[in-house]
Parts: C-alpha cells; structure tokens; sequence
C-alpha cells in the first residue's frame, strides 16, 4: 500500500514520526514510542503529503489518529482519478473554500466516489461547455454546421450546466455528483487492537498469511515478505516463510515474557534489516542491559549513580554534576543508547566498573 502522508506524533512525554496508513502493530509501536499518560491522546501534525495536495489542505487536525488512518487506507487505495473525485467532493462541501473538514466526513467523502462523474481534462467553463455541446448534452447545438457551432459561447453553456449541477472543476477535471453520499464512517471499527498473529506475510501470489502457524501444520517452502510485525523495524523484509515463521513463534513468546520493549530496543541499535539475524538476537537478548524509562543522557547518568550512590551522597553530588555531559560520557563508554523504548547496552559494556569519582565524572562537574 503505498505512502499517503508522513505524520508527526507528539506527547507531553515524546514524539515519534508515522508513515500513514500505517499497519496495526505500526500504530501501536508508535503510541508506545509517545510514553502516554492514562487518557492522553497524541497529537499529530502533517509533515509531508506532496502526492495528496488537494486533500491534505482540508484535513482537520483535530482528529484522532486512528480517524487520520482510516481515511489514508482509503486514499491509499484509490486511482488519480478516485482521489480527483475526492478533492471535488471536497470543495463542493458547504462554507468557505479550503475550510478544515472534519475527517469523519472526510472518509464519507473518500468512500463515495462512485457517486459522481469525472469528466478528465474538463478544467474551465468553455471546456466544459464545449464537452456538454459535442456530447449531445445540448439538443439546439446537434445539427448546427460547424462555422456555427464554433461561434457558440462555450463558457455560458459551461457556467449554466456547472451552476445547475452543482460541480467543480479540479485540477484533473470536472466532477459532478450523481448520487447521495455513503455513510460509511459510523460502520468502522477504529479502535486499536494487538493482531491476533506476531507477523503477516505476504507470499509471492500476494495472499497473505498470518503467523506463527497453529502446531501440526506443515509450512511450505516459499519466499514471504513480512508486512506487518510486533517488531514494526522488520516490516519490508523478505526470507523463507519457515524462517518468519520460527521468528513469530519467538516473538510470541517474548510478547508473554515481556521482553518485546527490549527486543525491539535492540533491533533499533544493532540497525538490523536482515530476518536471519533478527531471528538470532531474539535469543541473545541476555547480551544487553535494558531499562525503560531513561529517555534523555541526563536520565541515564542519574540512573547510574542512583544504584552507585547512597541517597544522601547523591542528594549533596546532583547539583554538582552535568547530568547530561556525563550520561553521554557513560553512552560512549558502554556502547550504550537511548531508543524510543528505552536505554540499551551490551551487558559486559566498561560502563559496569565506571565510578563516579573517576575523570569521566570530573570532567562534568559544574
């Protein structure tokens, strides 16, 4: 499905960025990204949507985000010319002229567009009218001979058919209404919910399987592309469906073991885009430190000398010491860094014998 807006996702607590329409585990890896406080809801902002242009000018941002992914479904699925029908609907709503539309209505408008016309290439009134005149739309003008057919005022009859139909011109063509628009928003399930599968595949003949595969049953040996996944960083990537299918089973587990933060924490560091490895460090997780709430090198370093120091010691040290100098100093040393999920290390990183007494913290103090 291709690319209809790039997002910006915002909390009181962080921001992330979104490619919408964006898969169920996407969606959900991102609001996990955003460190939501109970009954929050995340803020978002359009960063890009060069391809959508007639559209996003429209958009009213203060809908929800599962509302702005259900209308990039939508549009993503549609021609030039569904998306051309879409923006003429657009402008044929009621009050002034590129005023925000209230994405409920929005996704109406993206689901009815086989109840208009589109007429290509019609941009003006003359061409409209001539379109009308050559087309049997206009019985006086039938049997004219054509010097006198020429002299016709085209934009008249153009304006007269527009006005009476109530169509617009966009910048494909001319779009009018045929049919009552459907009501679809009210009949959606947006609510988030974790898919029922730890990866869906895509097979070669675009079917698309969820997995891992119940017990017992045979996988067959065939290439797969993984489209959606618990661990979203690894949606693109292709390999033996046997292969996805070991990976899911593991990723299952770590969804009940509670170790997919950190899973995916150590995908985000190691960079990896390859499924064979990703299946190899689901079972190396013991090689790395995790702990999710630093978000910021200042975090890491009072982290740190929480666990070094006794309370009063550290109550006298804090106001002493650049907390974010010397965090990043301990990032450095250890291998460490901080993801959307939390902080990660390699477990036997030199951060482990740092003390707070040695040159890396004097080189902080304040």
């Amino acid at each position: 499905m291709r690319k209809v807006f790039e997002v910006e996702l915002a909390s009181e607590n962080g921001c992330t960025e979104l490619t919408v329409p964006a898969t169920p585990y996407a969606l959900l890896d991102a609001l996990e990204q955003l460190w939501l406080t109970e009954g929050e809801a995340p803020g978002w902002e359009i960063l890009q949507s060069d391809a959508f242009p007639g559209i996003s000018m429209y958009l009213d941002r203060r809908g929800t985000l599962s509302e702005l992914n259900a209308l990039a479904q939508r549009l993503a699925a549609l021609d030039e010319q569904g998306l051309a029908i879409v923006e003429g609907l657009a402008l044929m709503e009621p009050g002034p002229q590129g005023e925000p539309i209230p994405l409920p209505r929005l996704i109406d408008l993206a689901y009815s567009t086989d109840c208009c016309h589109l007429v290509e290439g019609v941009v003006t009134d003359a061409q409209l009218g001539r379109f009308c005149a050559e087309n049997g739309f206009v019985p006086e003008a039938d049997d004219l001979p054509d010097a006198a057919f020429a002299l016709l005022d085209f934009a008249r009859i153009g304006k007269q058919f527009r006005e009476a139909e109530g169509g617009v011109f966009t910048r494909v063509g001319y779009v009018q209404r045929h049919d009552e628009l459907k009501q679809v928003y009210n009949t959606l399930d947006l609510s988030l919910k974790k898919p029922d599968y730890a990866i869906l595949a895509e097979l070669p003949d675009g079917s698309r399987v969820e997995l891992p595969t119940p017990m017992g049953e045979t996988v067959p040996d065939e290439p797969a592309q993984c489209v959606d996944c618990a661990a979203p960083a690894l949606n693109g990537l292709t390999a033996m469906r046997s292969t996805l299918d070991q990976l899911a089973f593991r990723l299952a587990e770590m969804e009940v073991d509670g170790e997919m933060p950190k899973y995916k924490a150590v995908l985000e560091t190691t960079g990896c885009d390859d499924i064979a490895r990703a299946l190899a460090l689901a079972d190396e997780l013991d090689q790395y430190n995790f702990d999710p709430e630093p978000r910021e090198p200042d975090e890491v370093a009072s982290g740190h000398l929480k666990e070094l120091l006794p309370e009063e010691e550290l109550a006298a040290l804090l106001p002493n010491v650049v907390l974010y100098r010397y965090g990043q100093a301990l990032m450095e040393q250890s291998g460490g860094k901080l993801t959307g999920y939390g902080y990660v290390r390699p477990a036997a990183g030199p951060a482990q014998g740092m003390e707070p007494q040695k040159n890396g913290l004097e080189m902080t103090l304040g």
